[in-house]
């Protein structure tokens, strides 16, 4: 992964992580808990139908919309699970790159001003802001289970100086885990389409974690709110099929908007750059979504053992610092606060070097802006518990997990 001899990226902790490869890595294997992927636990069914794909099913294909066998059985699994009426009012396409270049080609579309999202967040301004777009923060208390309220964020929206140009609605928030109140998505939406900003809808762990609460769907709010109507606004959903299925890197996924918006990216925008490829990975994804009772006892199970890890990494966690934890439900994460004093990149380079295990900051990636110090690190849950706990024991052992006696 990290064995070449070029720099493999420009990230921090890919540094370190050479760093403590170079060295010998004398604690272990590297325990990779920063990003939010993991490389078991796919669907039996669904490799399997890799092995079953017809033949000349590996190149490009004809409809931009993906392979129809996967839009159709999408479609419908989409409308299902985030409640979306059966109507003329949306239209969905298969997305093979991933969520972010179809974030990136939706905002080309736009004109440049603030993108508006919610912190700490993913890297929006990593995609945006190259692109001409400023960014804008909602602030909350991350240990909201929630989201800010809709008082700041009419607040942060008022501070926006000159065009607000997008907003972005990411309700099973990434990374706190929140799932937002329905208000708080409604005041968005109205936010947009009062200031004519296009609305961004980030589904990438819709459907991941526990389903009580029942999910916000950010989807059903707008479909309601526009009430059959064309929208005076452009708008985007996109959702990852990836995050839910442990196959992150066969990118594919859902982007969802008006049918002529929609066509429109699909069959202009998109082919600046691709064309519709993987047949052979959606003809796969085609084949396990259709078998919707399967579907929905893997996913049974994989939420079952996300809350037991989620439990098990709380109760490692003396109870002092256990109240200022921020463990979800409404994403796969468990952000905990470095020691007092302790600077968050500092901790993370020796969470590495010292330990082999890799974390992030609450925000994934750097380009954050003033707003970027939390005091907050991030583990993802996704590995198997004996991968928690090794990873636990490595930081109790240099001295880095969090301990009551440290004066939390």
């Amino acid at each position: 992964m990290t064995d070449d001899d070029v720099r493999p990226n420009r990230l921090q902790d890919v540094a370190w992580l050479r760093e403590y490869l170079a060295a010998g890595a004398r604690a272990g294997e590297p325990i990779l808990l920063s990003l939010g992927e993991t490389w078991a636990s796919t669907p039996e069914p669904l490799a399997a139908a890799l092995r079953q794909v017809p033949d000349g099913s590996h190149g490009y294909q004809i409809s931009m919309y993906g392979l129809p066998q996967l839009r159709k059985v999408l479609k419908e699994y989409v409308a299902d699970t985030q409640r979306l009426p059966r109507t003329a009012a949306w239209e969905l396409a298969v997305s093979w790159t991933g969520t972010r270049s179809a974030m990136r080609d939706f905002a080309t579309t736009l004109e440049r001003g603030t993108v508006l999202a919610v912190a700490p967040a993913w890297d929006y301004s990593g995609v945006f802001e190259p692109l001409g777009f400023r960014s804008a923060y909602v602030p909350f208390d991350p240990a909201e289970r929630s989201g800010p309220s809709p008082e700041a964020a009419r607040a942060a929206a008022a501070a926006v100086p000159g065009d607000l140009a997008m907003v972005v609605l990411n309700a099973q928030h990434n990374p706190t885990g929140a799932n937002w109140s329905p208000a708080l998505v409604e005041t968005l939406i109205e936010i947009a389409l009062e200031r004519g900003a296009a609305i961004l809808v980030d589904d990438a762990y819709f459907g991941v974690c526990e389903t009580d609460p029942r999910p916000t769907s950010v989807l059903e709010i707008l479909l309601t709110r526009l009430a059959g109507e064309h929208s005076p606004v452009p708008w985007l959903g996109v959702r990852s099929l990836g995050k839910q299925f442990h196959c992150n890197g066969w990118a594919l996924g859902a982007v969802i908007a008006e049918p002529g918006r929609l066509d429109d990216l699909v069959n202009d925008i998109r082919p600046q750059h691709t064309f519709n490829y993987g047949i052979h990975l959606q003809w796969a994804m085609a084949r396990w979504l259709a078998d919707r009772p399967a579907v929905e006892q893997y996913l049974v199970r994989e939420r079952a053992g996300t809350a037991e890890k989620r439990a098990a990494v709380l109760g490692w966690l003396p109870a002092g610092i256990r109240e200022r934890v921020i463990a979800g439900p409404a994403a796969p994460y468990v952000l905990y606060p470095v020691l007092e004093g302790t600077d968050v990149t500092a901790y993370l380079r020796r969470a590495v070097l010292e330990c082999g295990v890799v974390l992030s900051d609450a925000w994934p990636l750097a380009r954050v802006g003033p707003t970027a110090s939390t005091g907050y690190v991030r583990m993802y849950l996704g590995p198997a518990l004996d991968e928690l706990t090794t990873a636990r024991d490595r930081l109790a052992a240099a001295g880095l997990w969090p301990e009551e006696s440290r004066g939390e």
